[in-house]
């Protein structure tokens, strides 16, 4: 008989929290992972590409991210669940769209 794994916790984001990031030109967004707090961005290039025309304001992008918020999530999941982290949060860029 063959051992299934262990699922790990599942990510809960938080829709309402969400910055714009003006030093770096993010936009930053959350989730829980049980008790554990995870940070995200999602670049400027990446909403753009999403919209399909440049990021002119903060505006622009927050309605950017709202619109397609479940897409970024499930990117924003795969990367973290691979590891694949910057400086302690994980960011989501434009070729993280093509994957």
């Amino acid at each position: 008989m063959q051992r299934q794994s262990v699922d790990a916790v599942a990510l809960k984001f938080e829709p309402e929290r969400v910055v714009y990031d003006l030093d770096e030109d993010v936009v930053r967004f959350f989730a829980n992972e049980g008790p554990v707090l995870i940070r995200w961005a999602i670049s400027k290039a990446a909403l753009a590409e999403l919209e399909q025309h440049s990021m002119t304001d903060p505006d622009a992008m927050m309605n950017a991210y709202r619109r397609h918020r479940e897409l970024i999530w499930h990117i924003a999941e795969r990367k973290y669940r691979a590891h694949r982290y910057e400086t302690g949060r994980v960011v989501v860029r434009l070729q993280d769209l093509a994957a």
